[in-house]
């Protein structure tokens, strides 16, 4: 059962046969680096919201004395790993009913933080995507253009050895005398 998993691997020998598919492959592996550090940002944008929205929210910093806001509807924000897996849904668009509905009533609830939310929205789609997107074609556009320059270059070598063979074979035929010089 193991070695037939293996044949799988003839997918490999099939990418490099395929000279576009291949460039496509390495450019995206070599867009990965970039894809990680974005990653990364946005990881800490995330945690960063999450703790102000845990504080603000979760532990009702932000709400007046007097209004009671039920725990079920800050339940989104109870913790910082739960902020920050609520915000990233938001961030995705793909809250679910349930947050969709807790955020809009605590946004009723508190109009003023409708601008952070603003604000997050911008900074996390918006923005971070934004780079995740430039990062990646970046970094494809210029593997693409160094593998194209390694094939010209290549290309070139390959035309110089011919003409140098035409060249010896040309010399060859005019050299009668076998001299290593024309007579």
């Amino acid at each position: 059962r193991m070695l037939r998993l293996f044949r799988i691997l003839r997918l490999v020998k099939l990418v490099k046969s395929v000279r576009p598919l291949f460039i496509l492959v390495t450019s995206i592996v070599s867009a990965f680096q970039g894809v990680v550090w974005v990653l990364v940002l946005t990881v800490i944008t995330l945690y960063g919201m999450a703790i102000i929205t845990t504080s603000l929210i979760g532990k009702k910093m932000a709400f007046p004395a007097e209004n009671d806001i039920s725990d079920e509807i800050i339940s989104p924000f109870r913790s910082v790993p739960e902020s920050m897996f609520t915000l990233f849904r938001v961030m995705s668009s793909a809250a679910s009913e349930q947050e969709a509905n807790a955020i809009d009533s605590v946004l009723e609830a508190l109009p003023t933080l409708k601008f952070a939310f603003v604000f997050f929205m911008i900074s996390s789609s918006w923005t971070l995507l934004s780079i995740l997107t430039a990062v990646v074609s970046e970094n494809m556009l210029s593997s693409t253009s160094e593998q194209q320059l390694a094939m010209k270059a290549q290309s070139e070598e390959e035309d110089r050895a011919l003409h140098i063979l035409k060249l010896s074979e040309l010399f060859a035929s005019i050299d009668h005398d076998g001299s290593g010089f024309i007579a």
